[in-house]
């Protein structure tokens, strides 16, 4: 009886087994051309697989999906492979290359085409990179922003020259696995105005796919392609010199969100402006867009309780530290100033967030500021009186490292930390859109 009992779960196992497999069958989307792409230099690559989800596992049998679901002793007893290789938070699209010959995938970059033509280079939330022993080389990446509205997706594969540019490598299309249908966001009808105490923010302008600077025209294939946004701002009704933007976050109806990689701002007679990559897809009727204000510390007047003042710190020697050790409270955050280091100096076991040469400020904040407020140096000068250039930041999680470059007869430095609020200013608005290609292209 017992026998017979375990038979016939065995026998309902292989029944819910092949449903499955009938089922995924049915779901799984195909590629509509054939997906198969020769590289410059003569070898193959092949778009071997493409998901949806959180966690992607590498191609394989057809049956390896399924079989993840079977309890862990079966899995184990047919050597089912369990680990993903591609994991994100939240839902994103893997893609799957093999390639015929080991190749150098350092240089490449991954740009998604939607159906009207409009191309974004977008940068992978998880990669990986794997070869076998006389086989193809494996390449994966999620992106967790890509074109959602549509039938489908155009990937290209771009070669970023030393030198700067970059050549086109291959291009695969594939069916869209978020077909939706989708909600459609109204941009707010003008002016989209936010206020904040004494601070007034219009929105003016956000113009997308404008290459290198101001374009009337689309860019052309493997351009760089940036977006910029102009807002007027105005404090007690007066336009502001002091409040920039120094940060966006991206969002629209099928789910995308992204927050920039890169962007350059600044305000002139009270117009702001912030120009960013990688963005959204511009065919959508509006972004969401989150836009983070702070002040300018060579303009603003700060309270004390925003401003750490350090004098008369001692420059390190070549691979030392100064330490300070100096610990305070701003603004509900527990602000340490480690010191000074130079070169391979550091403390303790923590390492510098910056690679320049020159002498570092190294700062711990905790917790961590968030996209909320800001900490930034300010006026720093030697014991000579002379102000010191920047060499730029560094910073992760909780730590900073800002990066300057005395005098070589300088002793002595002199500085001050901020920590400032920051004012979010969120519109939904219409990008202007370049001139679309007609059709997805190769």
């Amino acid at each position: 009886m017992a026998l017979n009992k375990r038979a016939l779960g065995i026998a309902a196992a292989l029944l819910l087994f092949a449903a499955l497999v009938a089922l995924q069958v049915w779901r799984t989307p195909k590629p509509q051309l054939p997906p198969v792409a020769k590289l410059p230099d003569g070898s193959t690559l092949r778009l071997a697989k493409v998901s949806f989800g959180t966690a992607h596992f590498p191609p394989g049998p057809w049956w390896r999906p399924l079989a993840q679901r079977l309890p862990a002793d079966w899995q184990r007893r047919f050597g089912v492979v369990t680990g993903p290789g591609l994991s994100t938070t939240t839902p994103s699209l893997g893609v799957w290359l093999e390639q015929e010959k080991a190749g150098n995938h350092l240089r490449w970059e991954f740009a998604l085409v939607d159906e009207h033509g409009a191309e974004v280079t977008m940068t992978a939330a998880s990669t990986h990179e794997s070869s076998a022993t006389g086989g193809p080389s494996l390449t994966g990446r999620a992106f967790t922003a890509f074109p959602r509205r549509g039938k489908m997706v155009l990937l290209r594969i771009y070669e970023r020259a030393p030198a700067g540019g970059r050549t086109l490598q291959a291009s695969f299309h594939f069916a869209n696995p978020t077909l939706g249908p989708h909600p459609e966001w109204r941009p707010q009808p003008p002016p989209a105005r936010l206020r904040q105490g004494d601070l007034e923010i219009t929105f003016k302008q956000l113009q997308a796919g404008v290459g290198g600077g101001y374009k009337s025209r689309g860019p052309t294939q493997g351009e760089e392609t940036w977006a910029r946004a102009e807002f007027d701002v105005k404090e007690n009704g007066v336009a502001s010199e002091v409040w920039f933007p120094d940060g966006i976050v991206l969002s629209d109806a099928t789910g995308n969100q992204i927050r920039q990689n890169s962007w350059s701002s600044g305000v002139q007679a009270g117009v702001a402006h912030l120009r960013w990559g990688p963005y959204l897809w511009p065919s959508e009727a509006a972004w969401k867009i989150s836009v983070e204000f702070m002040r300018n510390h060579e303009k603003a007047v700060f309270s004390t309780n925003e401003l750490i003042v350090v004098t008369g710190l001692a420059l390190p020697a070549t691979d030392a530290v100064t330490e300070l050790n100096l610990s305070t409270n701003r603004l509900g955050h527990t602000v340490r100033v480690l010191g000074l280091s130079s070169g391979k100096g550091k403390f303790g076991d923590r390492h510098s967030r910056m690679r320049s040469p020159g002498i570092h400020i190294e700062v711990d904040v905790s917790p961590e500021l968030g996209t909320s407020k800001r900490l930034s140096v300010l006026n720093v000068r030697d014991d000579q009186g002379r102000k010191v250039e920047s060499r730029g930041y560094g910073s992760s999680n909780s730590s900073y490292s800002f990066g300057y470059e005395p005098k070589p007869d300088a002793k002595r430095l002199d500085f001050t930390l901020a920590v400032q609020e920051v004012v979010i200013g969120e519109f939904v608005v219409k990008p202007e859109l370049f001139a679309p290609e007609k059709s997805l292209g190769k």
